[in-house]
Parts: structure tokens; C-alpha cells; sequence
């Protein structure tokens, strides 16, 4: 039966905290030993490393060009890598129409080989999390296209990738009508056929598969409604007049139509905006969820959370095979939890995700993690959550917590095991048998097996009295290079923070490094001096606090910005 996934006030807080969290099965004796305390400092840069790699690019300048199209836009390129790519374009159709006023169209179509191309929803998924972790701009961030284009392709590839990004927000059309002038005329003699060669070269001499290439490379996931199999269509007219006595011929009204893949699309040309409109949707509902229980404590924050991710959706029994667990990666999953529409069910993968989105924006250490699971409703592959508490590691499944599931009396939900290893699995005691959880081998790669391994589960009790509020994540606000190598960093002051770390990133291929520690949760500046003139510094900052052991407990990252010294 559904449950109605209405969006009410959620004058649900009383009720959630009070039935919240089952009382934790007794230590016990572990087969392989007593388990090892995590240090959460390991953990969570291992994961702020994981993501460092999300944040926006710098704007790479470009000399001035001269307005007048001519041989210099047609100069090779010094990154053969990127000219290796117009391989995978074939122009496969080209016809001429002369029109009444004198003006001559031209339409050409061009197609792309698609090998180990992500598909649309891969893309979609990447794209629809921007608006869940706050992550959408005006702009994608700018990379290869801004280093290896001339002025002239530079200008069609910058409006091109504005109104690319533009469809991606909004839906709409994606015939591009280039408006910028573009400088394609030139003085010429040359008539009919003649005339129309010349014009074809010096359209193609824009190499506008190069400039495709460098869009699908620098704006990935804003193109995930692009058909790539299909043919795009470059439409543009060329007409000759007499100035001052001369013949100028002239290439406008350019046009790209850009063809959509089926699953995002109204009609061929044009993305439906229904599919982004409901991943916005529902970002919005789950950061109002985050904002009603804003006031809760830490454990009252999780035990909410589950509840209402069980009270939104139910299990999707039609979707689930034992195939799944190779489906992992569809990107409607959290947004189907969130959606207010009771159609859209899940299965463990959205019940994961979905907690551990509320509990990112909550400054809550979550993990998502992938495996096997044996009992209680069967057996197969799954994914489920891991919740840090002060160095120590709890087991919180979400889909098994749900009502006429194994774990929904909380044995499966900030829980320690009756036994087990990282290596074994675990096995959990609940009311209806014992559940046991083994981590694959893609979760044991990514998260390691050691001492330090997020995935060793603790023997101690989730104590609800002794969490420590972790600091809310540093926002800097500016950069200042007023003077000579030097660069003044100043942040707004974290909730609960003991301190600050500062760490720097010299140019775009650099890798992060500790620069300074401020042991002081109000000193809001920081002076970096003894840098190079005109150099490019990038900087993150984390706070952090003390657990009950005396340990480092850290913040999320804030975001990454730079400034170049003088």
C-alpha cells in the first residue's frame, strides 16, 4: 500500500523523537577480536579527497583576436590530443538552397562516434545532484575549450555552451541561433560553384567539430539530453554585396540543432522541462525536511530521518532482481524519495542515498556502502548507510528499517553486531532472526580494511549523550591581493568550531596542501605571504572541534577559491 508522500508541515519532530532509537544489542565477543575505533580525521579527508575534485575551474585568458575572419583563425592547434578527436565526426549530409532574395542556406549534418560514451542517465544523475548539493552555477566551469580554441571558435564555443547550459536548467529548444558576431567576411571575386567552395572552406574553417568536442568534454553532464548518435545540423546562410566597390561575402544566421535523446525529450529538438523541474522539486522538499528538524540533536536529527524517508516511499518490489546490485547509479532514486509523488517507489539505493543526502546537509558523517545481505527477507546485493559517532562506527539501514521489514523494531539502525569482521561480514540479532551484511569488493577497495576502515563496526554502544557536535562547514568570503606577494583569506565563523585548517593548492595541477592551523574557533583572517607574483592560489577550509577522546572532530570542506598574488 502506498503511503501518501505529502509534504505536511512535519509536525512530525515529536513524534519521530520519540520513538527513535531501539535499545543496542549488548557488546559481544567478536570472532576476529575487538573491533578498532576509526579515527574520523583518516575518514573523513579520505573522503573531502574524494570530492575536491568537484569545484570550479579557473577562467584562462585569452588574447585579443582581430574582428576580421582570416587566415589565423585556420592556424593548427598546438594540442594534437585534441585534434585526434575530429575523427569521431563525419559530415554525412550537405545540401545548397538559393532563396528568392539572392541569399544562399546551407545545411550540413554531422554525426559522432559514441564509443564508451556515458548514457543520458548517467549524465542526468550527475547533473540533477548539482541541485541537491548546491552545486549549480549560471555557467559550468571552464576548462579545455577555453585553452585550445581561437577567438573566433572561442566566441561560438562560449555562447554555444551558455545556451547549452541554459536547456539543461530550464528545458526548452535546442536549436541555438548563434547571435555573436563571428567576423566571417571577407572580400572575394569568386562566383557560383567557385564561390560556394570558398564559403564551405571558411565555414569549416571554424572546425566546429573541434569546438563540439570541447563542449561534450567541458560540459558533460549539462549535455546529458544530447543525442550523440544522431546527426546535429549546422544551418547558416552566405550572401555577397558591394561595398565601397568591393565584393564582401558573408556567413550569418548560424544555426545548430542539437538532436535530444529520447528519454528527455518533447519532440527532437526540444529537452522536456518536467525532468528537471522534478529534481529541483525535490531538492527543495528534502532540505525543508533538513530545516524543520534544524534544532534537534544529532541522534534525534538520524532517528528523524529515517522515519520520514520511510513515511515518503516504499519498496519497489517490481524493480528489485538479483541482478540489481550491477544498477547501482540510477540517478532518479533520491529524487524519486523526495518527489511527493506516491508512484515513485525505490529500492535500497534510494533509501541509502536519501539518508545519507539529509544527514550531508546536517553535517552528520555518513557513508554509503555496497554489498550483500542474507535473512530476514531474502538474500542478494544491497546498499545500506554508516554513521560515525565520536570515532566509532553503526550500521544504519534504512530500507530494513522500514515497517514489515527485518530491522523496523531498530535492530538494524545504530546498531553494534553480535559478531563479525570486515573481512567475514557482520552478523546483526533482530527480533526475526539474524541479518548478515558482507561488503563487497568495491566497498573494501574504496573505503580499505584496516584499523582506520570506516567499515570496521564498533562493539560500543551508540551512546546518545556523548556525540559531539561537529562544527558547521567555513564559508570564505573573500580573498584579498592589495599586497605584493601576499593573499589575505577571511571566513565566516563556523558554529562550535575549536579552530581552523588551511589548505592551498599552488595553479591548476597542484596538489592540497596544510599551510596553516588558526587554534582559535573566532579568528575569521588568515595572511599568506612569501608567494610568486602572478601565481594562482587555491584554498579549502575545514574546522574542527574535540571529541570526548580528545580527537579532531572536522567539517565538511568549505568551497574552493583563488586568487592570483601580485
Amino acid at each position: 500500500m502506498y503511503r501518501k508522500k505529502s509534504f505536511i508541515s512535519l509536525s512530525l519532530s515529536l513524534m519521530l523523537a520519540m520513538g527513535s532509537l531501539a535499545a543496542p544489542v549488548g557488546a559481544a565477543e567478536f570472532s576476529d577480536g575487538e573491533v578498532q575505533a576509526v579515527q574520523q580525521q583518516d575518514a573523513e579527508a579520505a573522503q573531502a579527497e574524494e570530492f575536491s575534485d568537484v569545484e570550479q575551474a579557473p577562467v584562462v585568458e585569452q588574447e585579443e583576436e582581430t574582428e576580421v575572419f582570416g587566415a589565423e583563425a585556420q592556424q593548427e592547434s598546438d594540442f594534437s590530443d585534441m585534434e585526434t578527436e575530429e575523427s569521431n565526426f563525419t559530415v554525412t549530409d550537405r545540401s545548397v538552397e538559393e532563396l528568392p532574395d539572392g541569399t544562399v542556406h546551407v545545411t550540413e549534418k554531422i554525426s559522432v562516434k559514441t564509443e564508451d560514451q556515458p548514457d543520458g542517465d548517467k549524465l542526468f544523475g550527475e547533473y540533477a545532484s548539482r541541485f541537491f548539493y548546491d552545486q549549480v552555477s549560471t555557467a559550468p566551469g571552464t576548462s579545455i575549450g577555453e585553452t585550445v580554441l581561437s577567438g573566433v571558435q572561442q566566441a561560438l564555443y562560449e555562447e554555444m555552451k551558455t545556451k547549452v547550459t541554459s536547456i539543461a536548467a530550464r528545458g526548452g529548444s535546442t536549436k541555438l541561433g548563434i547571435t555573436s558576431d563571428l567576423g566571417l567576411r571577407w572580400q572575394t571575386s569568386a562566383t557560383d560553384a567557385k564561390l560556394e567552395q570558398e564559403v564551405s572552406r571558411k565555414f569549416d574553417s571554424l572546425n566546429k567539430e573541434k569546438i563540439t568536442t570541447c563542449l561534450l568534454t567541458d560540459c558533460p553532464y549539462e549535455l546529458y539530453w544530447y543525442e550523440k548518435t544522431a546527426m546535429t545540423q549546422w544551418d547558416y546562410s552566405y550572401s555577397v554585396s558591394v561595398r565601397g566597390g568591393k565584393r564582401i561575402a558573408e556567413i550569418s544566421d548560424i544555426t545548430v540543432s542539437m538532436p535530444v535523446i529520447s528519454e528527455y525529450a518533447a519532440k527532437e529538438y526540444w529537452v522536456d522541462s518536467r525532468m528537471v523541474k522534478t529534481a529541483k522539486k525535490a531538492a527543495s522538499n528534502a532540505k525543508m525536511i533538513v530545516n524543520e528538524f534544524k534544532n534537534m540533536s544529532e541522534p534525534e536529527k538520524l532517528a528523524a530521518y529515517k522515519e520520514m524517508i520511510c513515511y515518503l516511499t516504499d519498496y519497489n518490489d517490481e524493480a528489485i532482481s538479483d541482478s540489481y546490485g550491477d544498477k547501482y547509479g540510477d540517478p532518479w532514486q533520491l529524487i524519486w524519495v523526495f518527489d511527493g509523488d506516491e508512484s515513485t517507489n525505490v529500492v535500497c539505493e534510494g533509501y541509502s542515498k536519501a539518508f545519507q543526502y539529509l544527514c550531508d546537509l546536517s553535517d552528520i558523517t555518513c557513508y554509503t556502502v555496497t554489498g550483500d545481505m542474507d535473512g530476514g527477507t531474502g538474500a542478494g546485493a544491497h546498499m545500506w548507510n554508516i554513521v560515525e559517532q565520536d570515532g566509532r562506527y553503526y550500521i544504519a539501514d534504512i530500507t530494513n528499517s522500514d515497517t514489515d521489514s527485518a530491522g523496523e523494531n531498530g535492530e538494524l539502525f545504530l546498531n553494534t553486531p553480535a559478531r563479525g569482521s570486515v573481512s567475514k561480514g557482520y552478523t546483526y540479532e533482530t527480533e526475526g532472526g539474524d541479518i548478515y551484511f558482507k561488503y563487497d569488493s568495491d566497498t573494501r577497495r574504496a573505503y580499505g580494511t584496516g584499523a582506520s576502515s570506516i567499515l570496521q563496526m564498533t562493539n560500543v554502544e551508540y551512546n546518545v549523550e556523548s556525540t559531539t557536535i561537529k562544527p558547521s562547514r567555513p564559508t570564505i568570503s573573500s580573498i584579498s591581493n592589495k599586497n605584493a606577494r601576499r593573499l589575505t583569506l577571511t571566513w565566516k565563523k563556523s558554529r562550535n568550531a575549536k579552530g581552523y585548517e588551511i589548505y592551498r593548492r599552488i595553479g591548476t595541477t597542484g596538489s592540497y596542501k596544510r599551510v596553516a592551523v588558526i587554534k582559535s574557533g573566532s579568528t575569521v583572517r588568515y595572511t599568506n605571504t612569501g608567494l610568486k607574483k602572478g601565481t594562482k592560489y587555491y584554498y579549502r577550509i575545514r574546522a574542527y572541534a574535540y571529541n570526548a577522546q580528545g580527537k579532531k572532530v572536522y567539517s565538511r570542506w568549505s568551497d574552493v577559491k583563488y586568487k592570483a598574488s601580485r
